[in-house]
């Protein structure tokens, strides 16, 4: 399911104020380099490459590997499925509701079940008349009343890890839906139904991302795809290799969570990754990142199999001083530099004697834009409306507008020339 843009950062880069007397910027930035991305670097920041390594000081998780070729078409297959009402829990009080008062997920249900109640007709009618007609999308039909049935025992893995864990946060080998956060009724991660996980990982542009485009800008030679692979594309993941992650829900403090840039094996910086200002932050600015480089000493400097990759730690307590690993990433332009630019990074020389790593928090400032823009927002309204709006003098806008209205017309005909041939068998019979 196409929505927005693949993969950008959720916020335009921090960018350093420049020098009075700037030097030749442009040359500078010409000789940044990225150290060379490799394939196996990349495989070695997916979720089970590392876990097993740092289980103690990272939050409970289930791997699920592999989740078989059934469950990787549907989640790159055009629109929303979702297993059948039984199968939902009950949506929580707390979620916003629309003008009208109905929330999204009602809506969702509703159109299920209309779907649900469609199908149950048209197989009634077929039934009654004289002449069966056989229907090429039957099998199809089934699937998009339940989606499970295409994957069994993946559905099943994903009911006994609720079972024990009560909820969860789903993710893939690299990537967690948080662009898909919008479409949920909690407006989070947090799922507690097989409904709730497959819809966020359906509804997401980094869940794509991970299954069609991990191995882009590799310097290493990709190999021929296996027949397990679920698209052509020399840089998609192959279904054998995709794995869910289900760990177990935690409300974590967003203001605590850091991302920290490490390259040859020294930490060069570390981000704030929340985009609010929070004003205790300040005064335990030193605390923090001491204990975030006795961390990375102690756990991650000898241990992980790259000098060079970018990891997220959560600190509940900073007076408790415990270190929770949450993910690790490429050293890569795709990893989201947050408050840092990758050219500032980049730039950067850790072994200098006198290099100290920075903590950047947001400023009060910086805090009161991020209200006017939602993350993830270009993920929210269709591919081609992104598309439309960047295309200047509102022509885009307006193209798009008649391509709308015209595909409307068009599905209104078809339905009205289908009840019309409904009507003339009955009249026939």
């Amino acid at each position: 399911m196409a929505l927005g843009t693949p993969h950008p950062p959720s916020r335009p880069p921090f960018l350093p104020s420049p020098p009075s007397s700037p030097p030749d910027t442009v040359q500078e930035e010409e000789s940044l380099h990225f150290p060379p991305l490799t394939k196996q670097h990349v495989k070695n920041c997916a979720f089970s490459s590392w876990h097993a390594r740092y289980k103690k000081i990272t939050p409970r998780a289930t791997v699920v590997k592999p989740v078989g070729e059934g469950f990787v078409r549907y989640l790159l297959a055009d629109g929303i499925f979702l297993p059948p009402e039984g199968e939902r829990a009950e949506w929580s009080s707390e979620s916003e509701f629309d003008d009208d008062g109905t929330t999204l997920g009602s809506r969702i249900q509703e159109l299920r079940c209309k779907t649900s109640s469609n199908a149950v007709s048209r197989s009634d009618s077929e039934s009654d008349g004289e002449d069966e007609v056989t229907w090429d999308e039957d099998e199809d039909d089934v699937c998009k009343t339940d989606p499970a049935t295409a994957f069994p025992e993946l559905d099943k893995r994903v009911k006994e890890v609720l079972e024990e864990y009560g909820a969860v946060t789903p993710k893939l080998n690299w990537s967690s839906p948080r662009d898909a956060t919008w479409i949920t009724t909690t407006n989070s991660l947090k799922c507690v139904t097989p409904g709730d996980i497959y819809l966020i990982l359906k509804s997401s542009n980094f869940i794509t991302h991970d299954l069609l485009h991990p191995f882009e800008g590799c310097v290493s030679p990709t190999p021929a795809l296996s027949s397990a692979s679920s698209s052509s594309s020399p840089n998609a993941l192959a279904a054998n290799e995709v794995e869910l992650v289900l760990r177990k829900w935690v409300d974590f403090n967003p203001s605590m969570e850091f991302r920290v840039f490490a390259r040859r094996r020294k930490i060069l910086g570390i981000s704030q990754r929340a985009e609010n200002y929070y004003e205790f932050l300040a005064p335990l600015r030193e605390r923090l990142t001491a204990l975030i480089q006795d961390f990375f000493d102690e756990k991650l400097r000898s241990t992980f199999p790259d000098e060079n990759f970018c990891f997220d730690v959560y600190i509940p307590k900073p007076e408790q001083g415990r270190v929770w690993l949450i993910d690790i990433n490429p050293f890569a332009a795709h990893t989201d530099a947050l408050m840092f630019s990758w050219v500032e990074l980049l730039r950067l020389d850790p072994h200098d004697p006198i290099f100290i790593p920075e903590l950047r928090l947001v400023s009060e400032d910086e805090g009161v834009h991020t209200f006017s823009t939602k993350p993830f927002s270009a993920h929210m309204v269709p591919r081609d409306v992104v598309d439309a709006s960047v295309q200047g003098g509102g022509a885009g806008i307006a193209a798009f507008a008649k391509k709308w209205r015209d595909m409307l017309e068009q599905t209104a005909n078809s339905t009205d020339k289908s009840e019309a041939k409904n009507d003339d068998s009955v009249v026939e019979e």
